[in-house]
């Protein structure tokens, strides 16, 4: 089943270099990356509100809400931040060094939240095959970026 799961994430991964090809795209005609960012997450807002209503989610409370955590409403933020970069970039580098080095940024920050067990999860130790494979991605980027 493991397999089945990460099979289904590279698929995922696949998905966002679409979009954020996309967006660069369409931020073209629209002239301005904070634009193309505007419209992919109005299409996004849209879409769940219809996802929402067609799987009959329940709204959560007030109560609900106001005991979560400030920091934990920064996703939607770090969202705004990821995806307009991925914009901005993608004229720049070109999609596979921008998603390259996006993808190597997650996996040292991801080796950090795990080694230390950060907002909640369990601790995975970073050890030299983690370090290893942080390298390898580093030069990774360095191959696939070819200016």
């Amino acid at each position: 089943m493991k397999y089945i799961y990460i099979v289904i994430v590279l698929i995922i991964g696949c998905i966002v270099s679409i979009q954020g090809s996309i967006n660069t795209q369409l931020t073209t005609y629209l002239k301005n990356p904070l634009q193309g960012a505007l419209v992919n997450f109005f299409v996004g807002f849209i879409s769940l509100i219809c996802l929402n209503v067609i799987f009959r989610v329940k709204v959560p409370t007030y109560e609900i809400i106001k005991v979560i955590p400030f920091y934990l409403f920064l996703g939607g933020f770090l969202g705004v931040v990821f995806v307009t970069s991925v914009i901005f970039f993608i004229p720049k580098l070109g999609v596979s060094t921008v998603l390259a080095a996006s993808i190597a940024g997650q996996m040292i920050t991801a080796s950090v939240i795990d080694h230390f067990g950060l907002f909640g999860f369990q601790p995975i130790s970073f050890n030299i095959t983690r370090f290893i494979g942080c390298v390898f991605l580093l030069i990774g980027v360095m191959l696939i970026q070819n200016k």
